[in-house]
């Protein structure tokens, strides 16, 4: 019950229930806790114990990597593991990638940090996990060499990440050819702490998120400035200066699927506290997290089921268009193109102009001014658009469309169709020598589904006999104890992270900026600092806050009386709590 993710409490309901009461069960949920602490303290560390797990599933999947760090104690530092599904996924739909690190997900309340992307359902596909002693530029560095490792020298052409100072720099030393993108959910809130001024955040959303010219950006952004006098706001400088990393007018033409804002982290962070729990060890953590791994995999099969049965009913007067990319794109993508069809009928040709090496159509909307220029080349038959839509999204943008619409067009030609959105995306090549030992999840259950039936009437036809049950049964053991030689030998000749007998001590409690209000006491607990409700500083309360009453000595007073109470390494972590509600995205 433990293994599936129940939780004590649960477990002993469910011992109640079936011996009918509690009073029945004979222990209580206190003994229960002590069991499952005996099974920790038990043999090795629970770092030598959650490598020996990795090592348990590389006898399942050959391509299962992991790396890991220590300290000067030899102590945990640093982990990071991948299976094979996850480095195939990477070698599809890697080109576009996020990461962000949570917290709180493990009894040593180390960073968890997460790589993912969008798949072709445009659904959350996982690339990799690691757990980190502290967030700093060392740590990331080493935790991106080591997923560039896993990923056999691949890189992303895109990142995605939420800002933190120490990620963008080992982005900038690791991945220098990727384009660094921010979130826009941690813009937005950084606009309201930093200015706060509504009708300027209107602004800046329309600057973030809008479909604007480099000119309308420039132009928008210095009115909104002057408009509220902040020229001289050191956010909103900092933020003009990044704003190639964040405005759409300047991002326009760098892929990155779609993605913008965090949401799709935090829903997966959701997910995950289904799954694990905050008091897990290491062990146990990497355990539950790649059974929800498997639970994402298994929706991702029946995504795949969707999609290749069944076809969707045409919506469009450009029927041939629609049927032509009902079939080659999957459901959520073909859902999207179908809108880009439907604004079709709005797209007017202005102009043509034939050169010597393609046709220029200027296109534009029904009752808009503005236009576009698309090009036609016709020996390779590639399209291109001045909004760049195509290249931002992979997508066909209504422009390009309406030009396939007056040249009679009723297949989507072969440059206008992105591997990653179609049907076949994940199908393996031929020659596939990089992943040759990798087992794909849909082929292992299909496999494991045949064997079982097999083994079911094996088992039926051997027990209605003595001398064939003994005869079956003795083969079946031989064939057991063959195939765990085989794959122990495999293993001993395979297995990474090994060649060092030494135990490996579990990691400490990290301290992060991400512990909210809580220090470490001198005896290693965690207690709660009171904060003031006016000002946020720790220290004193409202009713002795100077904010409140004018008076800035007595706050000075009360506060260092406060602070003098504390022993050193209290005064410490308040000190640098107070650093962070200042410096406060």
């Amino acid at each position: 019950m433990r293994s599936s993710g129940l939780r004590v409490p649960t477990i002993f309901r469910a011992f109640a229930n079936q011996s009918g009461g509690f009073e029945m069960v004979g222990f209580q949920v206190k003994d229960i806790y002590n069991a499952i602490e005996k099974q920790r303290r038990a043999g090795a560390s629970d770092t030598d114990n959650a490598l020996k797990y990795l090592q348990m599933l590389k006898r399942r999947d050959p391509c299962m990597f992991w790396k890991y760090s220590l300290d000067e104690q030899r102590r945990l530092h640093n982990i990071f593991w991948c299976d094979g599904a996850s480095q195939y996924d990477f070698n599809v739909f890697g080109d576009v990638m996020g990461f962000d690190a949570t917290y709180g997900r493990n009894k040593y309340k180390c960073p968890l940090v997460i790589f993912s992307g969008v798949d072709h359902h445009m659904r959350t596909v996982v690339f990799g996990c690691a757990v980190l002693s502290k967030e700093g530029e060392e740590s990331y560095v080493w935790l991106l060499r080591a997923f560039l490792e896993a990923m056999k020298g691949k890189a992303p052409k895109s990142v995605i990440t939420d800002g933190d100072q120490a990620m963008k720099s080992a982005i900038k030393a690791v991945f220098p050819e990727a384009h660094h993108r921010l979130y826009s959910w941690h813009l937005l809130r950084n606009a309201t702490a930093r200015v706060g001024i509504p009708r300027f955040m209107t602004k800046f959303r329309l600057c973030l998120m809008g479909d604007l010219e480099v000119d309308d950006f420039e132009d928008i952004w210095n009115d909104a400035v002057e408009e509220f006098g902040l020229q001289q706001n050191s956010w909103v400088k900092d933020m003009y200066e990044k704003k190639h990393m964040w405005s759409n007018a300047h991002i326009r033409g760098k892929f990155f699927a779609g993605l913008k804002t965090t949401s799709r982290c935090e829903a997966l962070n959701m997910q995950i506290g289904k799954f694990i729990h905050n008091g897990y060890n290491l062990r146990e953590f990497i355990e539950h997290f790649q059974q929800y791994l498997e639970f994402m995999r298994r929706r991702l099969v029946v995504a795949d089921y969707k999609s290749a049965y069944g076809e969707p009913v045409v919506k469009t007067r450009l029927e041939e268009l629609e049927r032509f990319a009902a079939a080659v794109y999957t459901r959520e993508v073909f859902v999207l193109f179908r809108e880009v069809l439907l604004l079709a009928s709005n797209v007017r040709i202005v102009s043509s102009k034939k050169t010597s090496t393609c046709t220029l159509f200027e296109v534009a909307m029904y009752c808009q001014g503005r236009s576009w220029n698309v090009s036609w080349g016709e020996i390779d038959d590639e399209f291109r658009c001045s909004c760049l839509r195509m290249e931002s999204f992979g997508i066909p943008c209504v422009h390009i469309v309406g030009v396939l619409v007056r040249l009679n067009m009723v297949v989507i030609p072969g440059s206008l169709i992105l591997g990653r959105w179609t049907k076949k995306a994940k199908q393996p090549p031929i020659n596939n020598h990089v992943f040759s030992g990798e087992i794909p999840d849909a082929a292992y259950m299909s496999m494991h589904a045949a064997m079982l039936d097999d083994c079911r009437e094996l088992v039926k036809l051997s027990c209605s006999n003595f001398e064939d049950y003994f005869e079956v049964k003795t083969k079946i053991a031989n064939e057991r104890d063959a195939l765990r030689e085989k794959i122990r030998k495999r293993l001993a000749t395979t297995a990474e992270g090994g060649g060092d007998d030494a135990s490996i001590h579990d990691p400490p409690r990290a301290r992060h900026k991400g512990c909210g209000r809580h220090v470490v006491t001198t005896r290693g607990r965690y207690r709660r600092v009171q904060r003031c409700r006016k000002c946020g500083k720790a220290g004193h309360n409202a009713r002795r806050c100077a904010t409140g009453n004018g008076d800035d000595t007595t706050h000075e007073l009360d506060a260092f009386g406060s602070l003098h109470n504390m022993d050193e390494s209290q005064e410490a972590e308040a000190s640098q709590q107070m650093e962070y509600n200042d410096l406060s995205f």
